[in-house]
């Protein structure tokens, strides 16, 4: 049986919501400062939740710094291409995992997505951020795996 799992999921044609505009707005700020390793903070974060250890702050930060020195521009559009997706077309069973620290318009998403995806069921891990496969592997990979086995269930 196919099954769908979704972690703190992004969707097509999302717009930014004041929380995430926030973040944008001081990442670009930081970094027309020159200031790469506040802005690296800022992504950990605001990607992290507050029981991330600190080898998953430090991937995190590699991660960041490296695509900030690739950039050196901050791009100006984070935005998902304009499309519209049949989320209502969707029949595989679907668990969406949203992260109780993630930035609001991520936890909204998640939210909503069974309202629009039939059957699905919607988690919200309370020690997570945007990135919980980082943040607690082992418990994620947990989840994940006893949802795939029996996704009906």
């Amino acid at each position: 049986m196919a099954a769908l799992a979704l972690l703190c999921p992004a969707v097509p044609a999302q717009r930014r919501g004041p929380a995430l505009q926030e973040v944008v707005d001081a990442e670009d700020a930081l970094l027309e400062a020159g200031d790469i390793a506040g802005a690296v903070e800022l992504m950990v974060d605001t990607w992290l939740g507050p029981s991330a250890d600190e080898e998953a702050r430090a991937l995190v930060r590699t991660m960041q710094r490296r695509i900030f020195e690739a950039a050196r521009i901050p791009a100006a559009d984070h935005e998902l291409p304009e499309h519209e997706a049949d989320l209502g077309a969707i029949t595989a069973p679907t668990l969406v995992v949203g992260g109780a620290h993630d930035v609001a318009d991520f936890r909204t998403i998640a939210a909503g997505l069974p309202h629009r995806i039939p059957g699905a069921r919607h988690t919200e891990l309370p020690w997570a951020g945007h990135l919980p496969t980082l943040e607690r592997p082992a418990e994620t990979t947990a989840l994940l795996l006893d949802f795939l086995r029996h996704p009906k269930g």
